[in-house]
C-alpha cells in the first residue's frame, strides 16, 4: 500500500512539473527526495499519508469549485513542501520547509511571484493564532486542517499518531501543550476559513476538539 501511494504521489508530482513546463530528471529526482523526507522517522501522522490526503482534498476542491483558487499550482506546491521538513522538537519546520521550496523552485527558474506565494502559504501552515489568512492561503490551511473534521475513528487515530510523534515529551507537559493547541482552534470564530470546508467539516471538527480536550482533562487521549 505504501509503495502504491508513493508511486501515485510521484506521478502527481511529475504531472505538476509538466503543468509548469518543468518536467525532467531534476524535477523527478526532487519528487523522490521529497517523498523520502515525508517518510522519515519519527513521523506517525505528518507522513506520506497526510500528503496524499492533502492532495486529494485539493483535487476535490478543484472539482467542486473550479474557479475557487487564484493560483492552484502555488497551492499544490505549498502542500508538497509544507511538512517536507518535520522534526517535532523544532519550532522552525515551516521556515526550513519554505526555504527548501524557495531554493528548489528558484533554481527551476519559476516566476518569482509564484515562488514567493508558495513560501507564504507554507509559513501560514504554522497556524499561528491571529495571523490573517487571505485568498488561497485559506484553502491551504483548511486542507492542512481537514483531519480535524473527520469521523471520530479517523480523528482518534490522528490524536494517537500525534502523541507518537511527541512521545519524547513527558505526559503532563504534552497534555498542557496539546490542550493549548486544540483550544486555539476552538477559540476561533470558525475552525475553517472557507465556507466550503465549514459546510462539510465545521460541526464535526468542533465535536472532535471538544471530546479530545475533555479526554486530556481526564489524563487520557481521545478514545481511550
Amino acid at each position: 500500500m505504501t509503495q502504491d501511494r508513493d508511486d501515485e504521489l510521484l506521478h502527481r508530482w511529475n504531472a505538476l512539473g509538466a503543468a509548469l513546463d518543468r518536467s525532467g530528471p531534476v524535477w523527478s529526482s526532487e519528487g523522490r527526495r521529497l517523498l523520502r523526507h515525508w517518510s522519515r522517522w519519527p513521523r506517525a501522522y505528518h507522513d506520506t499519508h497526510h500528503l496524499h490526503a492533502c492532495l486529494t482534498h485539493l483535487e476535490a476542491v478543484r472539482a467542486a469549485q473550479p474557479d475557487a483558487l487564484e493560483q492552484p499550482h502555488a497551492v499544490e506546491l505549498a502542500l508538497w513542501f509544507h511538512d517536507a521538513i518535520y522534526w517535532p522538537w523544532s519550532t522552525r519546520n515551516e521556515e526550513r520547509s519554505a526555504q527548501w521550496a524557495q531554493r528548489f523552485l528558484a533554481a527551476q527558474r519559476l516566476p518569482e511571484a509564484l515562488v514567493d506565494t508558495v513560501e507564504r502559504h507554507i509559513m501560514d501552515t504554522r497556524h499561528a493564532p491571529g495571523d490573517p489568512l487571505l485568498g488561497d492561503a485559506c484553502w491551504v490551511v483548511d486542507i492542512d486542517l481537514a483531519v480535524l473534521g473527520t469521523p471520530p475513528d479517523v480523528y482518534r487515530a490522528f490524536e494517537r499518531n500525534v502523541r507518537r510523534e511527541y512521545r519524547f515529551v513527558r505526559w503532563s507537559r504534552y497534555v498542557a501543550g496539546r490542550t493549548a493547541v486544540l483550544r486555539s482552534f476552538l477559540d476561533r470564530s470558525h475552525v475553517y476559513a472557507t465556507p466550503w470546508f465549514r459546510a462539510q467539516r465545521e460541526i464535526q471538527a468542533r465535536a472532535n476538539l471538544e471530546r479530545a480536550l475533555a479526554a486530556l482533562g481526564r489524563g487520557k487521549l481521545f478514545g481511550e
